[in-house]
């Protein structure tokens, strides 16, 4: 429990120096106190205002107290005195926190934030309190709060609308002509708006007569564009797949992009064709565009208020000619003043995607010629019936009686009649039923969310133990869907008279109310599982997998091959599918990894299908979906049964589950067909399997016949094998080798009744079975092929995420397209249901439906472009080989700098490029004729920029591999939480938060606003593992460490615990070479290799030394010494050594951190190569201790001033000051000194018989600097001198001067009043001191 006395002792200093409010409150009897300061404004800070909200909710009495604002209280008083100061303010009322927050609170009243949201919500528009709280704009992608949930999803609505709007626009339209019609003077066209389908276009093509025959020409003889001067750039014979191409481009840029894509049109330097703009839209990182930068003068006030690139006085800044220096600039840049801003070119490189021949095949539009009209293949229907692995029954073939063929084929097709008659009424069908009623019979919404998230038979946790003996796995993710949870409220609606049912009114005419019970539906969120992430019990089946082997296998199976009428092959099918019959492509699938009899089965089911039910058939009447499986597996069954193969396991329950009922209406009215077409299969088998063993027995004979001549011929045949033409080896190849099947699509179920229905309400025609399915497939038939192409571009480690993205964009399209059939089998077309009572409210429901959905599905085929784009980036964190290619691109990067330089050091000592030995000749001339362009400005091959670009790229990449570098070595720590633990999870590099219990939804909110997002597979929050995560986790009060510590001194601690640990390790020092020192030499040092070295690699000597470091010689390895010839100068040893290397020379191009030592007469001199010319360092000789770093002793203290907050450290001011840190500031009690390097700052500690001194040299270090200025400034006078005499001076000179002379009069007017600190120095000075005193102070100074 701390006193007041002792609260007010530990911020005595503020409440005398009046430095900062300070707040006193009471929790219990306990004293506390906390200091805050005031902005500018004499306003609170947002974070300091909350702060005090929340003490004065503590303790509504506290009060805040300011020495010099505030009575009773004083610079003079002692501690009693400011502690009953402190007191009488509280126990009186003075100065209450509540009045406080009131009169520096700079927000608006209550009352009129509220009459701003009610005139906003008034106008239909969201209302966020931060444009009055904060005077800032909200951020339409992250809820801080500022806003209601209703407001937030509103302004979302209208942005979404917004863009809606903007992207439905056509962006550029072209009119097509029939050129054959426009010749013969009728002409014919039609505008096409890009981008465009191909089904669009074809029916374009029809209505203007483009046949492919009588016509076939066309051309576009006139563009529209909402993007400026892009219509004048197109041609009358552009091709319709490169303007569908630039369409799709420019339909996904967003609005940034579409404003630099304009202003980079008029830019001009990448448009002379089609081609060239399909590029340019796909290189907008080569442009730089300031928006606000709309002419020269504007441009000249950006570079010199923005970019700083002038420090001018205020008194020069209202002379300075900004608009020539804004002109003069745009020159050097080649740079453009457009409507959307300043725009030039950057220099990044210009990738040419498009090359102009092959469009990418998802942005092919031109309709090709006309095919006949195909239908997609049925499905084998095994994947419609649950099928289960249990214990199979022991196979008992048939034994047939018959002797006639036909007879036996009848007795055959008796027998199945009969099975599946016997299967109907078994306790096995009978259990069956028994079991699958059990399975609720879900609404639409739910069946998709189950599909979407990989179910079919689902029940609860708890339903699967007590139905059917079943439980789940540990570990297993429950699937989510919806179950109704209505609720009851009391509503005042009007009251209606029973018998006329209409609104009953008081004798005021007013409406009657009463107060009724209103069901308002809702739903909430349950856990059902799936079977397959069950065990126990198994569920009976319908069917069961057929099992062993076929004798003959091979050849059976070749026999079957050739009975085929289609293409047979096998495939990886998804969804328990067996085989699968493509009517379109004339091909037959089966499914891989069977057991021989089940293919065997599998592949006579689908010939059935190709021979019986074939589109391309003549056939009155194609019969329905379910006698067409029941015709296929009845042949399947019969020819198997002819053969000895019983499949009578499989094929009773396949034959039932798609009858209509247990009269077999399918299988009796269809037996004829199954016995003709089983017969008929049966003689081609038996002939094809005949020829098969003839050809082998002919073959067996040939070879036993002359063992010797196949002997002797094989050599001549290989030999004569490796002659053959190029062009047979792939036809070769191809009859030895089975085709390789293509990647597996992952499909999702297609509703087809749904499909039918809708084709049904809205159309005359019937609809083509399959036709709904055939066209899901197709468009994910094009991702995976997006998906492949784009796993060929990319790193192995991306092949997983673009594997998932495919599989989400298969599944959510699987729904939007089954959610799309419902709807418009809603309400029928009005050519169906005719005109007479048209449900037109239900029809307006039905279209924004159909909106909704398109949306939704507009937002799906966004994720084709996440495929595209997925491992296009740089080197992510993530890569676990990301160091190791970020030091590849590092020695990459390294090399061009050597050669950059090397070139030009070439060039300025020959003035031509011509033999220079640095680049490839196609390169040297590729670099003479830009030299040679007008934009070439500089006179020398590479240009500054170009080497100072490629040096800040150098500089990225070694401060990301040591970032990189140290995660690895040091690593992350993790820390446990109430309610949960943090892990730093190295291996997916993502810092993890896992709750034991789900968090509140303010958590939620919290941890998405940082960054934080749920991760479903790791069953945890999570975010990259970067030293942002732990930053982040301060701002998420629920997951602070129980320690109290914030995250941050957690990670800052445990750095400092391996930093000291790696320093207490003992180093192995290499031994040295030493050069030779008998006659004058010189001889070259550069940095040794290793971790450790590398941020002082090419590093500048200035830059060098502001970081701490010098110029060691432990960091350095003798690479080369050499006699020192007469007359060689430093220069020249830099140009040999870039340019013609000794043979014997194993060092890299001597460049910038290189030293060179120079042996002459004796004495040694060392000089560092720099960025221009050489700096001697002598330091090179001397045995250095290692610079001290100021992160490594830290103390874990912060300290807070006006200018930040700055960690504290334990060197003293002259270690900083060798380690490249300056005085910057003292912190307000004079306790800390702040020192920084330009980039960095840190806290130094004072000691307390110094504070006066340190305060004398602060304030003398910077007086000494203004008098520098001042002294080494001419005066006005001075200056109006020279222009008498006929000299000219600059504005910034006369600005300047005007500035000193101020200065000085400052100055003067502050020597002639000493400060009050110098005086009572002084008088102190001058005061006689005791002599026992003195001799104290002696005796402790000995």
């Amino acid at each position: 429990m701390a006193s007041l006395r002792d609260t007010v002792k530990d911020y005595q200093e503020e409440l005398r120096d009046g430095i900062a409010w300070v707040a006193f409150w009471k929790t219990g009897r306990s004293w506390n106190a906390e200091y805050f300061h005031l902005e500018m404004g004499d306003v609170l800070y947002p974070e300091d205002r909350s702060r005090m909200e929340e003490i004065k909710q503590a303790d509504p009495a506290a009060v805040v107290v300011n020495g010099y604002y505030s009575g009773y209280l004083g610079e003079d008083m002692s501690l009693d005195e400011l502690t009953a100061g402190v007191r009488h303010h509280y126990e009186n009322g003075y100065s209450n926190i509540g009045e406080f927050i009131e009169a520096h609170d700079d927000r608006l009243p209550p009352e009129l934030i509220e009459e701003a949201r009610a005139a906003a919500h008034a106008a239909g528009l969201p209302f966020s309190e931060k444009a009055y709280r904060d005077g800032k704009e909200p951020d339409p992608y992250l809820f801080d709060g500022s806003m209601s949930m209703e407001d937030y999803a509103l302004m979302h609505r209208m942005i979404e609308k917004e863009r809606s709007e903007r992207m439905e626009q056509p962006i550029l339209s072209g009119y097509l002509s029939n050129l054959g019609k426009y010749t013969e003077g009728r002409p014919a066209g039609e505008w096409v708006s890009f981008p465009t389908t191909a089904e669009h276009l074809k029916e374009v093509f029809d209505r203007i007569g483009i046949d492919g025959k009588n016509y076939g020409e066309l051309h576009i003889t006139e563009y529209q564009s909402s993007i400026a001067g892009l219509a004048g750039k197109l041609t009358e014979l552009e091709s319709l797949d490169e303007l569908n191409y630039l369409g799709e481009l420019l339909k996904m840029q967003f609005d940034d992009d579409r404003e630099k894509f304009v202003a980079a049109m008029e830019y001009g330097d990448h448009t002379r064709d089609l081609q060239d703009i399909i590029n340019l839209a796909q290189n907008l990182d080569c442009y730089w565009l300031y928006p606000s930068v709309q002419s020269e003068e504007d441009y000249g006030h950006y570079l010199i208020e923005e970019l700083d690139e002038l420090e001018l006085p205020e008194e020069a800044k209202k002379y300075f000619m900004y608009e020539e220096y804004g002109r003069d600039a745009a020159i050097n840049d080649g740079g453009r003043f457009t409507e959307q801003g300043y725009i030039y070119n950057n220099r990044n490189t210009f990738t040419e995607w498009y090359d102009g021949r092959d469009v990418p095949e998802e942005y092919r539009v031109t309709p090709q010629p006309p095919v006949q009209e195909k239908e997609q293949a049925d499905l084998d229907a095994a994947a419609a019936i649950q099928t289960a692995a249990t214990e199979q029954p022991p196979v008992f073939p048939i034994i047939l009686s018959s002797e006639k063929p036909a007879d036996k084929m009848k007795e055959i097709t008796d027998r199945l009649e009969q099975g599946i008659l016997g299967l109907y009424e078994s306790d096995r069908y009978a259990d069956y039923l028994r079991t699958m009623s059990k399975f609720h019979d879900y609404s639409l919404n739910n069946t998709i969310l189950i599909a979407m998230q990989g179910g079919n038979l689902v029940k609860g946790y708890k339903q699967w133990e007590k139905e059917f003996d079943r439980h789940v796995k540990p570990g297993e993710k429950a699937i989510k869907i919806l179950a109704p949870s209505p609720f009851t409220v009391k509503k005042q609606v009007e009251k209606i008279d029973p018998d006329t049912q209409k609104p009953v009114f008081d004798k005021d005419g007013k409406p009657v109310t009463e107060e009724k019970e209103i069901k308002i539906p809702a739903f909430r969120v349950v856990s059902v599982f799936d079977i397959s992430q069950t065990e126990g019990k198994e569920l009976p089946a319908l069917t069961y997998e057929l099992t062993g082997n076929v004798e003959q296998y091979k050849d059976f199976f070749a026999a079957l091959e050739k009975t085929s009428p289609f293409a047979m092959g096998f495939e990886a099918l998804s969804g328990g599918v067996k085989g699968r019959c493509n009517y379109e492509e004339k091909r037959i699938f089966i499914n891989e990894g069977m057991d021989e009899l089940q293919n065997i089965k599998t592949a006579i089911h689908e010939i059935a299908h190709a021979t019986l039910h074939d589109t391309a058939l003549a056939m009155p009447e194609r019969p329905d979906r379910r006698t067409r499986e029941v015709q296929a597996e009845s042949v399947a069954y019969a020819v198997c049964q002819h053969y000895g193969l019983d499949t009578s396991d499989y094929s009773f329950g396949y034959i039932a589950g798609w009858s209509s009922g247990k009269e077999l209406a399918e299988l009796k009215g269809s037996l004829e067909t199954i016995r003709s077409t089983a017969a008929k299969l049966i003689d081609t088998i038996d002939g094809h399997f005949a020829e098969i063993q003839k050809a082998q027995d002919k073959e067996q004979t040939t070879e036993q016949a002359q063992p010797a001549q196949e002997a002797a011929k094989q050599p001549e045949a290989e030999a004569a094998a490796t002659e053959l033409p190029e062009e047979t080896a792939p036809v070769q190849e191809k009859e030895t080798k089975p085709e390789q099947a293509a990647p597996a699509a992952p499909y999702y179920t297609i509703n087809e009744a749904a499909a039918k229905r809708a084709k049904d309400m809205n159309s005359f025609s019937d609809y083509k079975q399959g036709s709904a399915t055939a066209e899901y497939r197709h468009y994910v038939d094009e991702a995976v092929q997006i998906a492949e192409r784009q796993k060929q571009r990319v790193d192995p480690m991306y092949h997983e995420k673009i594997d998932s993205l495919l599989d989400t964009y298969a599944r959510k399209l699987a729904a939007n397209m089954n959610k799309g059939y419902e709807i418009d089998a809603r309400v029928p077309s009005i050519l169906i249901a005719g005109g007479s009572n048209f449900p037109t409210r239900k029809k307006e429901k039905q279209n924004a439906a159909r909106d909704s959905n398109y949306r939704e599905w507009q937002d799906i085929q966004g994720l084709l472009d996440k495929i595209r784009s997925t491992g296009m980036g740089g080197i992510s964190a993530d890569d676990p080989q990301a160091v190791q290619k970020l030091e590849k691109k590092l020695e990459s990067l390294e090399k061009s700098q050597e050669t950059m330089k090397a070139v030009n050091a070439y060039y300025r000592k020959h003035k031509t490029l011509n033999g220079c030995p640095h680049l490839p000749p196609e390169e040297l001339e590729k670099l003479k004729a830009e030299m040679a362009s007008s934009w070439h400005l500089e006179d020398k091959p590479f240009a500054t920029w170009a080497l100072s670009n490629n040096s800040a790229e150098i500089r990225r990449v070694k401060d990301r591999i040591k970032s990189l570098s140290q995660q690895k070595e040091i690593g992350f720590v993790g820390w446990e939480f109430d309610g949960g633990k943090v892990e730093a999870n190295i291996e997916a590099n993502r810092l993890q938060i896992f709750f034991e219990d789900k968090p509140d939804e303010a958590t939620r909110e919290a941890l998405k606003s940082n960054g934080f997002r749920w991760s479903p597979k790791a069953g945890a929050w999570q975010r990259q593992l970067t030293s942002n995560a732990y930053y982040a986790a301060d701002y998420v009060k629920s997951i602070q460490p129980l320690t109290g510590e914030k995250p941050t001194e957690l990670q800052r601690s445990h750095i400092r615990q391996q930093k000291v640990a790696a320093q207490e390790q003992p180093v192995q020092e290499q031994p040295e070479q030493k050069a030779p020192q008998s006659k004058d030499t010189f001889s070259i040092y550069q940095i040794k290799g290793g971790d450790e070295t590398r941020d002082l690699r090419f590093e500048p000597y200035d830059r060098l030394t502001a970081t701490g470091h010098r110029v060691d010689p432990k960091n350095y390895a003798l690479v080369y010494s050499a006699e020192l010839t007469p007359g060689t100068s430093l220069e020249d040893i830099y140009t040999r050594f870039n340019i013609d290397h000794p043979k014997d020379f194993k060092g890299h191009s001597l460049s910038v951190s290189d030293v060179v030592v120079l042996h002459q007469n004796g004495q040694d001199t060392a000089h560092y190569v720099d960025s221009f010319g050489y700096k001697e360092v002598p330091e090179f000789f001397k045995e250095q201790e290692k610079a001290l770093i100021p992160d490594d002793l830290e103390t874990g203290e912060t300290i807070k001033t006006p200018r930040g907050t700055f960690y504290v450290t334990a060197m003293s001011r002259e270690q900083m000051e060798a380690a490249g840190y300056g005085l910057h500031h003292q912190s307000d009690d004079g306790k800390y000194l702040i020192m920084g390097n330009g980039t960095r700052a840190f806290a130094v500690p004072v000691q307390p018989e110094n504070y006066l001194k340190a305060a004398e040299q602060t304030t003398e270090q910077s007086y000494n600097m203004i008098d520098g200025q001042i002294n080494n400034t001419p005066t006005v006078a001075e200056l109006e001198a020279k222009v008498k005499t006929g000299e000219t001076i600059s504005l910034v000179d006369l600005a300047e001067a005007v500035k000193a002379d101020k200065e000085r009069g400052k100055a003067a007017k502050t020597e002639k009043k000493p400060s009050i600190r110098a005086q009572l120095k002084a008088a102190k000075e001058q005061t006689p001191k005791k002599q026992a005193k003195q001799k104290t102070q002696d005796l402790e100074r000995s």
